[in-house]
């Protein structure tokens, strides 16, 4: 076993060559996205199996363990941009990877941290997994300690800087600042707190139980507002919840997974006889039947709006994590069932096991041809040619969120119909964004003042599909979207407000504020000021006018300043 104590200038070392690797990688490197993103996953994987699974064994099965981890990590990002592609993939598909590598990850560090030092006995290794879960707590308890060191360490530099400026030392918050320095201090830090953690780890086990006591506080609150929640679904709550547009699973989800995480705090502190007293116990397990009620919901809302409109990644996600949750929560609420499972250490057993099964889901959930993005082309696909009739909204949503598979089933879709089906680049320029904001208003549809200008259409496309992409997504007026009718309520105003004989844009929305944007010699526009009205706008009243010609240039009452060839520009 390697003796930490000879080699603890290994983490302050290794976590500042990590964080220069991902400065490099993130931005010198100037590697495709193909190698990118694997090869960052490979590095952040094995920083932090490197640094858990150290000390573990010897230095040699240690290293493997962190470098097969790393390499599984890895490969399967690559296999998923091999595939999928990060361009055009929905937000919560890359998220979700992460959050699975992370899970996986997470559990098997924990399980060699458990199981992989030698016996002391000649007895075969014994597998309790009830110890999985205080480790669990002891990793993340050191990666916030490590958060916490980084804090510390910027705070403590910021405030140095500061005074060493006062004294006549300049620019060295610039120079720490500068992106290889920030990274590689950074990465240091945060090791430095880990390696702090590990040198005093037996002081993380009042830390546990601190969390575990406020979790033992918490976990009663919590289960009487899902007990109030459930009480309303069913009399009548139920058919409003099942109405809802949004994925309101999601939040439905996360109770349950509150009350078990509540309970997943709790057993890990001690090893009292009972978690909430005798009587108390009792109360306690029949609570633990709500999680699995809440996770029959959610499936029961997400079946709702998959019959209406097919498969998605959040969909899928959805699914995934219900009937997770449902297995999960309904094994937990069998365990405890009985006055000798509801022990914390029997809780805690279970709890191990659940882990383990987490684990195994999380790193299968993304193989090729099971991901959430496959399977949602295919099932998108299949919506499409039993309807014969392609959807437009379907198609915006294949190739802005499903990756290649979406682009190449929409070249499939096509080939069956030709006259319906619009290119690729049309539909990703015409209805960027359409797909993740129902009440974005596309580009040709916002009004541009005056008629005649000295801008091309196709530089004023490029200001509203790109800068003011996200603002054409508060274009329409207020009240339900089925309501509205598509009344767009912005505009776009070409007027030279600088008096340089070019013309600036300023557009106009809902709410009383317009931003102005100049173009560049290269092309960009770039964002110059805000202008803000004085009052609430009326609805329509800007529309109206810019219709009718009634706008001017007003020049301000006081101008800028301009002292010894520097600028003073003026704010309000």
């Amino acid at each position: 076993m390697i003796d930490m104590r000879m080699a603890n200038w290994l983490f302050p070392a290794s976590g500042a060559a990590y964080g220069l690797a991902f400065w490099y990688l993130a931005s010198e490197s100037g590697a495709q996205p193909s190698f990118l993103m694997p090869m960052m996953t490979f590095v952040a994987t094995l920083a932090f199996a490197g640094w858990f699974v150290a000390g573990v064994r010897d230095v040699w099965r240690d290293s493997l363990v962190a470098l097969v981890l790393a390499g599984l990590a890895g490969l399967q990002v690559w296999l998923f941009d091999l595939m999928i592609g990060f361009v055009h993939v929905d937000d919560i598909s890359l998220i979700g990877l992460l959050l699975c590598q992370a899970i996986w990850v997470g559990v098997v560090v924990a399980a060699w941290r458990v199981w992989g030092p030698v016996q002391g006995t000649v007895l075969p290794p014994e597998k309790n997994r009830a110890l999985l879960v205080p480790e669990i707590w002891l990793i993340k308890i050191s990666l916030a300690f490590g958060m916490l060191a980084i804090g510390l360490f910027w705070g403590m530099i910021y405030v140095l800087s500061v005074l060493l400026e006062l004294v006549g030392i300049d620019d060295i918050w610039d120079y720490i600042g500068h992106a290889p320095v920030a990274s590689t201090l950074t990465g240091l830090a945060f090791a430095t707190g880990l390696l702090l953690v590990r040198m005093m780890d037996h002081l993380l086990v009042p830390v546990r139980q601190v969390i575990g006591a406020m979790f033992r506080v918490l976990y009663p609150l919590q289960a009487l507002g899902l007990l109030l929640f459930l009480i309303l679904a069913a009399f009548g709550g139920w058919r409003i919840f099942l109405e809802r547009q949004d994925g309101v699973w999601w939040t439905v989800i996360a109770g349950a997974f509150a009350l078990s995480y509540l309970l997943f705090g709790t057993v890990q502190a001690d090893n009292r006889p009972t978690l909430f007293g005798r009587y108390g116990d009792r109360v306690f397990r029949a609570t633990l039947w709500m999680a699995p009620l809440l996770s029959l919901m959610a499936l029961a809302a997400i079946y709702v709006r998959i019959d209406d409109y097919g498969l998605t990644p959040s969909r899928l996600y959805g699914v995934w994590v219900a009937v997770f949750s449902l297995i999960a929560t309904f094994w937990l609420a069998c365990a405890a069932f009985g006055r000798r499972q509801s022990t914390p250490d029997a809780l805690r057993g279970t709890f191990g096991h659940i882990l383990i099964s987490a684990a195994g889901v999380a790193f299968i959930l993304h193989l090729p041809m099971i991901d959430p993005v496959s399977m949602s082309v295919r099932s998108q696909m299949q919506r499409i040619v039993a309807d014969d009739q392609p959807d437009q909204n379907d198609l915006i949503f294949m190739v802005q969120d499903l990756g290649k598979p979406g682009e190449a089933a929409l070249v499939e879709l096509a080939g069956l119909y030709p006259d319906q089906v619009a290119d690729i680049a049309t539909l990703r320029a015409r209805y960027i964004g359409q797909n993740r904001q129902e009440d974005t208003v596309a580009v040709d549809h916002i009004p541009v003042f005056p008629g005649g200008t000295q801008l091309t259409r196709d530089q004023i496309s490029r200001l509203l599909e790109n800068e003011l992409k996200y603002a054409r997504q508060n274009c329409l007026a207020d009240g339900d979207i089925a309501d509205r009718g598509g009344q767009n309520m912005c505009a776009l105003l070409l007027v030279d407000l600088d008096a340089d004989g070019r013309e600036e844009a300023v557009f106009f929305g809902k709410y009383p504020f317009a931003e102005m944007y100049a173009l560049q010699n290269d092309g960009v526009w770039q964002p110059v000021l805000t202008f803000r009205l004085g009052s609430d706008i009326t609805p329509g009243s800007v529309l109206e006018a810019l219709e009718a010609g009634d706008y001017q240039t007003v020049i301000p009452r006081y101008r800028d300043l301009e002292v010894g060839g520097q600028r003073w520009e003026q704010h309000r």
